[in-house]
């Protein structure tokens, strides 16, 4: 009888049952395999993200000088009336900035009238500027004006034409050069000349870096109520 043979096999197996004839049907057992439920959690994976700005550091302008005069030959002598200064001869050249720096000052038109003879206007066309360097360079009697006032400039940029304006024009074609530290507000007293120029020309022309600004500074220490006394002028307010 197979069917029996099996069935007391499967009793022997799994429930070490009897095997004798007297053997009542086998029980059949059931075994549930047993399942362990596990909850995956996954962990946190925020990361910080960092941003960082790019750097936008701008490194300053060297403090270089230039001949302030291009396109011709120029000559000056060492020495001026009244106050401290240079006039630069050779009618035509280029005006250029001596040293980086910002426009302050422009004058576009010719006001002055000999007979009044207004000395804020004896400039005529003029350019006055602030370098780099914390001085104030000044160029008048100019033909032309290539510059307005807030253009940043390089050394060796064009700011105009040298020629006959203001009372040049009962003289002869040239180009009034001054040095000066800056004054708050307008005048023209201290803008024409503080130091005497001619040895920093000499220098800028044969290529040599030498710098007012030492002197400028002592200068304006001897003087410190320079400005006050030149915005107090009757004129000031034509400069």
């Amino acid at each position: 009888m197979p069917v029996l043979r099996n069935a007391v096999a499967v009793c022997v197996v799994l429930a070490g049952c009897s095997t004798g004839s007297g053997a009542t049907e086998p029980t059949v057992v059931t075994t549930e395999p047993s399942v362990t439920s596990t909850e995956i959690v996954s962990p946190s994976t925020t990361v910080p993200v960092t941003t960082q700005a790019a750097s936008t550091t701008t490194m300053p302008r060297p403090l270089l000088y230039v001949y302030p005069f291009t396109g011709t030959k120029t000559s000056y002598g060492r020495r001026h009336h009244d106050y401290p200064a240079t006039d630069v001869f050779g009618c035509g050249a280029g005006v250029v900035a001596p040293i980086g720096g910002t426009i302050e000052q422009t004058r576009i038109v010719d006001p002055w009238v000999q007979k009044t003879d207004d000395p804020a206007t004896r400039g005529g066309k003029y350019v006055s500027m602030l370098g780099d360097d914390g001085v104030r360079y000044y160029f008048a009697h100019l033909e032309s004006v290539a510059v307005r006032p807030g253009d940043v400039v390089d050394g060796g940029a064009a700011l105009g034409v040298m020629g006959q304006t203001g009372n040049a024009r009962k003289s002869v074609c040239h180009t009034h050069f001054g040095i000066s530290w800056p004054c708050d507000g307008i005048e023209w007293q201290v803008r024409r000349g503080e130091v005497w120029p001619w040895k920093f020309l000499d220098a800028w022309r044969d290529g040599e870096q030498l710098s007012p600004v030492d002197e400028v500074a002592a200068a304006e220490a001897e003087d410190p109520n320079a400005c006050n006394v030149a915005r107090s002028a009757i004129s000031a307010a034509d400069a």
